[in-house]
């Protein structure tokens, strides 16, 4: 079993140094895989491949469904419906149909559609996509709540990382902020470590 207390108790240091040198997903990423199962690498995979556009499609939210694992499940429904939110706005916009690009997924209460629908009506680009990402952030913050110490809370880290270096990418400034949230949330976490109890989880 992985030493999650140990993985999650060290992603500060992992990430500290990249606060003026410029914020690295791949090495955070490889840092952490390699201190991970073959199991719990294959769960890290199966989250990138919703990062990647290229991969993001009706057969890869029917397989994050299928998956035994809590965060990605419930992480890539939000996902998949924010998603098809998205769809419906820009073919409303376009005078397009919607139908042959949105996800197929069932039917169920989706308690973020009032602020993603408040989100997407507003003009401004950027902070509809600054928004819609610090959206994403909490969700898996509230996906990983009570998963201090173990593989969901990594997958939850991952996310958010994955957001810094978006932003680092497109906006030095937003990227340092969200780079600072990112590593006042995981000191937090680390600051609640008993290492009396410590241990795999």
């Amino acid at each position: 079993m992985d030493n999650y207390v140990y993985i999650v108790a060290g992603l500060p240091e992992l990430t500290s140094g990249f606060e003026n040198a410029g914020f690295d997903y791949a090495a955070v990423k490889e840092s952490i895989m390699e201190l991970l199962s073959e199991k719990d690498q294959q769960l890290v995979e199966l989250m990138e491949e919703g990062f990647n556009e290229d991969t993001l499609n009706a057969n890869f939210y029917a397989k994050a469904a299928m998956s035994k694992n809590r965060f990605i499940r419930e992480y890539f429904d939000f996902d998949g419906r924010l998603r098809n939110m998205k769809v419906n706005y820009l073919a409303k916009r376009l005078g397009k149909e919607s139908d042959p690009y949105l996800v197929n997924l069932e039917e169920a209460d989706f308690e973020e559609e009032k602020q993603i629908s408040e989100i997407l009506n507003d003009a401004d680009f950027v902070q509809r996509e600054q928004k819609m990402d610090e959206l994403k952030w909490e969700k898996a913050s509230d996906i990983a709540r009570m998963d201090y110490f173990n593989m969901n809370a990594i997958l939850a880290f991952l996310v958010k990382a994955k957001t810094v270096q978006r932003w680092a990418e497109l906006d030095a400034a937003k990227g340092q902020e969200m780079f600072k949230k990112l590593v006042q949330e995981i000191r937090g976490t680390s600051a609640n470590l008993d290492l009396s109890g410590g241990g795999n989880v």
